[in-house]
């Protein structure tokens, strides 16, 4: 399945007293997109809040769980967004999906539950909702968090083969932790990928500090942590104002456990090759409101990894067993990434009772453009630009691919002001108006609140409809040899 991206940016929050208010709006879609101005603005009761704190202590039932996405799900997707949702929806062909990216421009929208948002069907009678209203549970839908950084992203190479996935396993001797059975999480990797020889996993078992380090020494893939994670922190009455530090427990040489900080393990596992991140332990998914790198999940995205999967609230270990079985054979089955967590999803949703929530626990940070994280060799003539870009590309002189979007980036950062990105987008407005293309290009349409974010958006604007070339004739014609 390939997956169509529909930018969603939530951003503004407000706090009154009855509500927390803030802005929503479609950054791009397959259907266009909305512009600044016309954000439309929403607010979620204070009650939602208690509604969360229920859902993570397993206290909602199925009715309740939908009453609950229901609110989440009329906050996120306002009339507006809704209609640019059902209409990509409705556009899409037999293997397509879409990939809703939130990009929450705080921590306190992005560490709201989204997993959870329901959108019902108007031809179901209220009485009668079912789970089939649930966004993470059509598998058409991809809901991820997506965080555009400064940093560079760990360089995705096509044609490795196998790819090492290095599996730490720790379940310390300490009253404070419940006993988990990672024998089994062993055998549901290994049997998910015994007759797939794409990946070839390393098991590291009562894992220390010493021993992660000793399993980095050659170059990973993939990092699975299946264990205990925590995240000490006090929870306030409003959105974003939690704050605390997450860790991963691993277990110290007498086999009692050892914390070990999200930004420990983020610094580890920087430069060693890893694209994709794992974490079946509990509350690894938590953040802090006021430091990105105190959630494990974060630190790991903010790190430059392209893809990390973590679980938001406590998870039963069974279901955890449930979720790495039907990932990882979907994975190595060269599904994307979206996909793979799709799977994962119902594999605990098929075997929970109605009332069971942990299908919505794990949540998918992805950074990678298109959810492929580890491509296949490419044939010579087998993929290129659009033919119209072919065209295009030939009338400036050069040849496909000679400037990538990570060097575009760099340079229109280091050599552009906010100012000159507005006459850029003026310039390549014009000679797209010049070629018979009519496509506005402007800030307020590619959306973002500080220059770097404004000019990823700017290149993914340009490169999903075929027009990077444009941009980079831009580039070049306004700072000669730059590049």
């Amino acid at each position: 399945m390939r997956y169509l991206n529909f930018d969603l940016e939530a951003f503004q929050p407000k706090q009154t007293e009855a509500a927390d208010h803030f802005s929503v709006r479609v950054a791009s879609s397959p259907v266009g997109e909305q512009r600044i101005a016309e954000a439309e603005k929403v607010r979620l009761p204070l009650s939602v809040r208690q509604g969360i704190g229920a859902l993570q202590r397993r206290q909602l039932s199925l009715a309740e769980m939908i009453d609950l996405g229901e609110k989440l799900g009329e906050a996120l997707f306002p009339p507006r967004v809704r209609s640019f949702l059902t209409t990509s929806l409705n556009l899409l062909g037999d293997d397509e999906g879409l990939r809703i990216r939130l990009r929450p421009d705080t921590y306190g929208l992005a560490e709201l539950p989204w997993e959870y948002v329901y959108l019902p069907l108007s031809s179901v009678p209220t009485k009668s909702r079912g789970p089939e209203g649930f966004l993470a549970l059509n598998r058409r839908v991809s809901l991820v968090r997506y965080e555009s950084q400064e940093g560079a992203l760990v360089p995705i190479d096509a044609g490795v083969s196998p790819l090492r996935l290095v599996a730490l396993l720790a379940s310390p001797d300490d009253p404070s932790y419940e006993k988990l059975d990672l024998a089994r999480e062993r055998k549901s990797i290994e049997q998910a990928l015994a007759d797939l020889p794409v990946i070839h996993p390393d098991f590291y078992l009562d894992a220390t500090v010493d021993t992660l380090l000793g399993a980095l020494v050659r170059p990973a893939h993939i990092f699975h942590f299946a264990g205990h994670g925590e995240f000490k922190g006090d929870m306030g009455d409003r959105y974003g104002s939690q704050e605390g530090v997450g860790a991963v427990i691993l277990v110290d040489d007498h086999g009692h456990a050892e914390p070990f900080s999200a930004q420990k393990l983020a610094i580890n596992l920087t430069g060693r090759s890893v694209r994709l991140a794992v974490l079946t332990a509990c509350e690894v998914g938590q953040r802090d409101a006021a430091n990105a790198w105190a959630g494990v999940v974060t630190a790991l995205t903010h790190a430059g990894i392209p893809a990390v999967v973590g679980m938001q609230f406590r998870i039963r270990d069974t279901n955890a067993l449930a979720f790495s079985r039907a990932f990882y054979r979907a994975l190595a089955a060269g599904q994307p990434i979206d996909a793979a967590v799709a799977d994962g999803r119902f594999a605990i949703f098929n075997r929970g009772d109605e009332d069971e929530r942990d299908w919505g626990v794990p949540v998918l940070y992805l950074r990678a453009e298109d959810g492929v994280l580890f491509p296949q060799e490419r044939k010579p003539g087998a993929f290129g630009p659009p033919a119209s870009q072919q065209s295009f590309i030939r009338s400036i002189g050069r040849q496909p691919g000679a400037v990538d979007k990570r060097t575009l980036r760099e340079v229109i950062n280091r050599a552009f002001s906010t100012g000159d990105l507005d006459i850029l987008c003026s310039d390549i407005q014009e000679n797209l108006r010049q070629n018979g293309i009519e496509l506005q290009v402007n800030l307020d349409v590619v959306g973002g609140d500080n220059k770097p974010l404004q000019v990823l958006n700017l290149i993914e604007y340009l490169d999903r409809r075929g027009y990077l070339a444009y941009l980079e004739k831009a580039v070049r014609e306004a700072r000669p040899g730059i590049i």
